[in-house]
Formats: structure tokens, C-alpha cells, sequence
């Protein structure tokens, strides 16, 4: 047997109405599984001065609320307001009231001439305000439970409610998006608003980031709303740039690997600098490059490569921007170098370039049509060998290590290539007191392949900036780390600093290159941080004493995010597939 339905058998309508209501309780509804109960507000403070819903707002309650604002006629309104002061006033004249009586009538009285006058002389208009608050759960109990929470919370901002107890289905009606103000709810919710007034009502008040093209960052804390930042809209923001700051264990990390993961899907190019091998995993996972130099590495970047994209097209001077880097890893070899020691080390530098053909003329770093690879190249053994004199003896001592020692891998020609748009560098094994050299030589590298092409998005995050800005760096070096965060942008990128030592980050003088780092990142997050730490950050950013609270009783996973002008406490949410690609388990 077959049975044929005819062509609208089941229509629109159906698709969305639900299968089941139950309007036998006048105190809730009950509409597939959900619960809903409704509130009525019927007074209000005689003044204001903040929102009137902003509380309500940041709450994590499920609930819809409805605002009508019907306006009254001026002349109509003046007329009655007249009559009523007329009234009022005789009454007060004659003291006919008990003592009570006149206080409350004496505030009739001003505020209907307050009211008359603003019509009158400053042009307001006058409104009859509506506000309805439809919450609704899946239990019973969460639902009792849920508005004597709301009751509570507007009582305590001076919003008087009452329950629309065998008015449920007409609450409910007047909540969803018809536009329809129910006349069995208006007698008991109609309060009067001057257009002045109705700014306190305006509802889009919490503080929530949703941009369209953005990437998810987690949820709102207060009242569970996504938040979805794009960094790159160069129309909101002044730059991409981000600081991360935060406790060991305290979701820094986590963070990172999970804004590393969600912008490789949407193409953009990522440089990584790792010092404590902790994205080795979520590269391999991504399929990214993992570049590791070390004492057991075969991988090898010459520090003397003066590379085509190290200065943009059209302009000159590829020895003089190389020379300028050099000098910077020089300082962290040396130490803090005067400028006689500096102006010995750049004769050098000059002389070591000219035994292999190359000088100020752009022109010697082209062999037949073609740029010179590394292998064209001085390298640090080159370099040592032409410190003969007294005056540069100390520094060919120093770089001893490098040529013949432990740290002999930097004299090398490059053997790498750059042709992923995942880019791990993994410095770890350098041990702690030449981790500075590999983060500074992968900065540079990464730094010169940012600037090839202006049209696409790039990032480059430097896990433990300390090291290159603090105290154990030097003036050139944190120089160099703040052009980068000064002029990324004009390349369509973003820089990430990274760091649980805040205290180190601003040990350099007196903080000057954290500080400008810090104020020239539109996006700042602070995890979890300890008082000391939180206190340090307050002099050099506008931390107010509240967030001073809120970060420091931050749980593993929860930030404070400076977002241009907003400030929002965020959760940091991932779905179980991206925390298995993050932690390795795929």
C-alpha cells in the first residue's frame, strides 16, 4: 500500500511551533521540557545614574526580555500634568493629609512640574515604559531558583517585580519578537520616561566582543556569550599585536597553542619562538616545520646571511641593516659594548664582508642576475679569524664557544628553508644561558620573511620576551624586538609577546621596552597572576583596583582581556578535538 501526502500537508508553521504546551500552572509554562515564568517590573528609582539593565545583563541566567516605549501626546500630557499639579497643590495648601500623606504627595507634585518643565522649556518628550523579563530552564527547581536570583538583583538596584502569576501566557506572548504589548500587562508595568530617561533603558550594554570575521577566543564570563575577536581589523584596532601574561599552569600556554591552531585554519602564516619545547606537538600535528638548532641538530642559520627580503623592494642599504643586526648579536655575545668597542666591531664587520666580495654598493650581493645564497656568505670562524689585534683580543676570546666549543653549530651556513606557513623554532636545548642567542637569530630570520609580502597575515609569537627585552638582554637587542611590534602592522602582521616573568619584562631600563611593547598591543590577557606581579604590571598599564582583584583570583583557564577600549572576563573554551590535536593525542 502506498500512501501519497499531498503538496503543504506540512507547512513553515510547523517546522517551528512546538509540540507541546502547558498552560495549567498559572506560575510557569511548560513548552517542550523548558520551563518559563515571568517578571513584571513595575517601579523604579526616581533617578538613575547607570543603566538600568546592566546588572541584569551580565548575568549567566537564561532569559528574554521585552522593553516597549509607546509615546505620549505633549499636549495632552501637559494638560493632565496641570490639572494634577492644580490638585495636588490645593491639597497641600489645605494640609488635609496626615504628615505621610503630604511627603508622598509633595513628591507628586515636583516631579509632575519637574516633568511639565522639561516638556515645556528643554523639548523632551514624554514615553509610557514596558519591561518584561521571560526566564526560562529545564527543571523547576533551577527555574525558582533562577528568579529569586533576578528578584534579588534588581531589588538590589532599585527595580521593584512582581511575578505574572496567571499572566504566564501573556508574558510570554509579549516576549517574543511580535512587537506586541499585551493590554493585560500594561496597567501594572506603565511608568512614565522623559527621551532623557531612555538612555538608562538601552539594553546592548554587556561588555561582549562579536566580530564576524573573527576567530572564537571563549566564552563571557558573566553572562556566557561568545567572544570572537579579528585581530586584523585594521579598522577597529591600531594594530594585531598581543601580550599574554600569566602563572605557570595558569592557561598561558594552553591559550597560545589554541590561537596558534584556529588562524592556521584560516591560512594565516605563524613563526613560533620556543624555548621550552612546548609546540613541538600541536606542530607535528598541523603538519607543520619544526627547526631545531642545537648541540644533536643538523639544522644551521648563519648569523652573518644578509638575506634579499631583509629590506623591501626598492629600497637600499643591505650591509647597512645587516651591520645594525650584527652589532645586536654581538651584545648579547659581549656584553653591553661602548661606542669605541662598537665602532671596532663595525670595521670588522665591513672587512669581513669585503674578503668575500660584498659592500655598501647593493650590487656586490648579486652574482650573475642572482641573489648570493649563504654559502656566499662570511660566516663566525671568517669573523674570528680577522680579530688579530689587541684592542678586539677580548672578543675573539668570547667567541671561542662558537667557533671550537659548545656552541660551534652557529658557525654554519644555513641549511634551512622557510616554506611552510607553520614555523616552529625550537631553541630548547641551548640551555638557559644561550637561549638568547637562538631566540634572537630565528627573530631575525622570521622578522626578514614577514616583510615579503604586505598582503598576507602573519604572526610571529615570542614565548619568554624576557629574555630579548629584559635585563639579561641589551638596549640593541630590546631596540630591535620593539621595531618589530612598532612596524609589523604595515606588513599585515602581528606580533605575540609571551611571558610569566613580568618583573624581568620591565628590568630594562626601568622598563622602558616592556612598557612600549606592552602599550603598543591593541589585544592584552592576563591570567592568573601573583599580587606582586599584578601590582608591577598596574604602573604600566590602566589595571583598575576591581581587575587587580579579578586576576588574582582568576581559576586555571580564565583571563582578563583588554580589547582596544573593552575589558572583558573571558573562559577560555576549546572543543575536545582541538585539545587532543594541542596536547598530542591525535
Amino acid at each position: 500500500m502506498v500512501i501519497i501526502l499531498k503538496k503543504g500537508a506540512y507547512t513553515e508553521k510547523d517546522y517551528i511551533s512546538p509540540s507541546y504546551i502547558n498552560l495549567n500552572n498559572p506560575k510557569y509554562l511548560e513548552i517542550d521540557g523548558f520551563y518559563y515564568s515571568g517578571l513584571i517590573i513595575v517601579n523604579y528609582y526616581r533617578e538613575y545614574d547607570e543603566l538600568i539593565l546592566k546588572t541584569l545583563m551580565e548575568t549567566n541566567v537564561n532569559m528574554n526580555i521585552s522593553i516597549f516605549y509607546e509615546k505620549l501626546n505633549n499636549i495632552n500630557a501637559i494638560k493632565e500634568l496641570t490639572y494634577n499639579i492644580g490638585n495636588v497643590g490645593l491639597e497641600l495648601k489645605e494640609g488635609k493629609e496626615n504628615r505621610q500623606d503630604i511627603d508622598i504627595a509633595l513628591f507628586s507634585y515636583n516631579d509632575a512640574k519637574y516633568i511639565r518643565k522639561e516638556i515645556q522649556i528643554n523639548g523632551e518628550e514624554i514615553y509610557y515604559l514596558y519591561i518584561y523579563l521571560n526566564i526560562f530552564s529545564e527543571s523547576k527547581e533551577e527555574l525558582e531558583k533562577n528568579l529569586d536570583k533576578i528578584e534579588a538583583l534588581l531589588q538590589s538596584k532599585g527595580l521593584q517585580t512582581r511575578r505574572a502569576n496567571f499572566r504566564q501566557e501573556q508574558l510570554f506572548l509579549s516576549c517574543l519578537p511580535l512587537a506586541e504589548n499585551n493590554k493585560d500587562l500594561k496597567s501594572v508595568a506603565k511608568r512614565n520616561i522623559l527621551t532623557s530617561g531612555l538612555v538608562s533603558t538601552y539594553p546592548f550594554i554587556s561588555s561582549s566582543i562579536f566580530e564576524e570575521s573573527g576567530i572564537y577566543f571563549g566564552n563571557n564570563i558573566y553572562n556566557n556569550s561568545l567572544v570572537l575577536i579579528d585581530r586584523y581589523n585594521t579598522d577597529k584596532y591600531k594594530n594585531a599585536n598581543m601580550c599574554i601574561f600569566g602563572t605557570s599552569g595558569a592557561g598561558k600556554s594552553f591559550y597560545t597553542k589554541l590561537l596558534i591552531l584556529r588562524n592556521t585554519l584560516l591560512g594565516i602564516e605563524q613563526y613560533i619562538i620556543d624555548p621550552e619545547k612546548e609546540y613541538n606537538k600541536l606542530g607535528k600535528n598541523l603538519n607543520g616545520t619544526i627547526i631545531k638548532i642545537g648541540p644533536t641538530s643538523n639544522n644551521y642559520i648563519n648569523i652573518f646571511d644578509i638575506r634579499k627580503e631583509s629590506i623591501e623592494e626598492n629600497e637600499h642599504g643591505y650591509l647597512a641593516t645587516k651591520i645594525g643586526k650584527l652589532i645586536g648579536f654581538f651584545n648579547l655575545v659581549f656584553g653591553e659594548i661602548n661606542e669605541e668597542e662598537k665602532g671596532l666591531l663595525e670595521e670588522k664587520i665591513i672587512e669581513v664582508y669585503k674578503n668575500k666580495g660584498i659592500n655598501f654598493n647593493d650590487k656586490t650581493l648579486y652574482k650573475k642576475r642572482q641573489f648570493k645564497t649563504s654559502k656566499d656568505m662570511p660566516i663566525l670562524e671568517d669573523f674570528y679569524n680577522i680579530l688579530n689585534d689587541e684592542k678586539t683580543k677580548k672578543f675573539k676570546i668570547k667567541l671561542i664557544p662558537f667557533i671550537k666549543g659548545s656552541l660551534k653549530f652557529f658557525n654554519n651556513y644555513t641549511n634551512i628553508k622557510l616554506n611552510n606557513k607553520l614555523i616552529i623554532a625550537d631553541v630548547y636545548e641551548l640551555g638557559e644561558d644561550n637561549l638568547k642567542y637562538g631566540m634572537y637569530l630565528f627573530t631575525d630570520l622570521f622578522w626578514d620573511k614577514i616583510k615579503i609580502n604586505r598582503k598576507i597575515k602573519k604572526a610571529i609569537y615570542l614565548d619568554e620576551i624576557w629574555r630579548l627585552i629584559g635585563v639579561t638582554s641589551t638596549k640593541e637587542v630590546a631596540k630591535f624586538i620593539y621595531k618589530i611590534f612598532k612596524t609589523i602592522r604595515k606588513y599585515g602582521g602581528s606580533s605575540v609577546a609571551i611571558t610569566q616573568d613580568i618583573s624581568d619584562l620591565f628590568s630594562l631600563e626601568n622598563g622602558t621596552y616592556g612598557k612600549s611593547i606592552l602599550n603598543n598591543s591593541s589585544i592584552k590577557t592576563f591570567f592568573s597572576l601573583e599580587e606582586e606581579n599584578i601590582n608591577l604590571l598596574s604602573q604600566y598599564s590602566n589595571i583598575s583596583e576591581k581587575e587587580k582583584i579579578e586576576i588574582k583570583s582568576l581559576r586555571r583557564g580564565e583571563c582578563l582581556m583588554f580589547v582596544g577600549n573593552e575589558h572583558i572576563l573571558i573562559n577560555i573554551e576549546a572543543s575536545d578535538f582541538e585539545k587532543n590535536l594541542i596536547e598530542g593525542e591525535i
